[in-house]
């Protein structure tokens, strides 16, 4: 049996019961299915359940886990945000597991699948090597995050620079300013200077990501060589309609794992220290050798929440459409519309 399991505090249900609809379309051509829903104790959490119930398919079974949770403090990101982030999908997985789901299908609470989402995830996942056996554990549909998720990292960059410091166009100090730290790491010889020059490091490559890029991505790897990128849209640009492309990192937006990849989905030794997705995929997934594949043949909708410091004119809820190109040279490529949340 499919287990189907997203996540959510009382904070996460803006849009609800579309997320509820499209699951119940993803996934008709299961007769069977096991919906959970990770959550709080609120009163959204149980109105939440009760949607769930009147709009998912007759025969599935549907349970809520409600967590003793407080979603009023943490940072979007950050530490607490994270670790309750944790809670709440390891509790799926646990359940999932205990019910001997043969596949769980991860579908995050402002995620608006794709009506063949499920379908092509499965398919990726009966790709075979030349035994037979499945070359894929983990299928993640992607879906807009600022890009497209899904690219390429390490162990100790999870997800890749898009474009370093040398392809962007830097002014002559910061240039000045980034070759004296470096010499000054190289040349520490006690601690406390060492931990001081990182920091400063660590301050000049963020304000370096705010200048632009040395030309488009075809310009930058024409000048300085091709390299692996850590976003869909640099690691593979101009993809879209039709592929199926290797990833080193995914969310859990819309993602399918296998009975494989969900006994190894536990949180055990995380710390908060980046996003709970990139935990599994570095710390649980790499090390067994599953591999990820990311689907841009098909898409979802993202539907966010303003961030407190977002000084822009958008509304709070902004609905991320992602579509193909219909038409012309770039027909099937990835796109974005942004438009305000419409609750139907």
């Amino acid at each position: 049996m499919i287990a189907i399991a997203t996540y959510a505090t009382k904070k996460y249900f803006y849009c609800w019961k579309s997320v509820v609809r499209n699951i119940a379309a993803a996934a008709s051509h299961h007769n069977e299915a096991h919906f959970i829903l990770a959550t709080d104790k609120s009163k959204e959490a149980k109105e939440a359940i009760e949607i769930a119930q009147t709009e998912l398919p007759d025969g599935w079974k549907i349970s809520s886990i409600n967590l003793d949770l407080n979603d009023s403090e943490g940072e979007k990101y950050k530490e607490k945000s994270q670790m309750l982030i944790a809670s709440l999908q390891g509790a799926a997985f646990g359940l999932a597991r205990k019910i001997r789901a043969t596949s769980l299908w991860s579908v995050e609470s402002d995620m608006l699948v794709s009506a063949e989402s499920l379908r092509v995830a499965e398919w990726v996942l009966q790709m075979p090597q030349a035994d037979g056996t499945p070359y894929y554990d983990i299928a993640a549909v992607t879906y807009p995050n600022g890009l497209f998720l899904g690219g390429f990292g390490t162990p100790q960059n999870p997800i890749a620079e898009d474009f370093l410091p040398e392809e962007r166009k830097l002014p002559e100090r910061l240039k000045i300013a980034m070759r004296v730290c470096e010499e000054r790491l190289k040349s520490c010889k006690d601690k406390e200077t060492g931990e001081k020059e990182s920091k400063r490091m660590h301050r000049l490559r963020e304000k370096i990501k705010k200048y632009p890029p040395d030309g488009n991505v075809w310009e930058i790897t024409a000048k300085y060589g091709w390299r692996k990128r850590g976003w869909m849209d640099f690691a593979y640009p101009a993809i879209g309609r039709g592929s199926i492309v290797p990833s080193d990192w995914c969310g859990l937006g819309c993602t399918l794992l296998s009975k494989k990849a969900l006994a190894l989905a536990t949180f055990d030794g995380y710390e908060g220290k980046g996003t709970q997705d990139l935990y599994l995929c570095w710390h649980r997934w790499h090390p067994a050798g599953l591999r990820i594949a990311c689907v841009p043949h098909t898409i979802c909708d993202h539907v966010k929440r303003k961030s407190t410091n977002d000084q822009s004119d958008d509304p709070d809820i902004i609905h991320y459409r992602a579509f193909h190109e219909t038409t012309g040279e770039y027909s099937g490529h990835l796109r974005i519309n942004k438009q305000p949340w419409i609750a139907h």
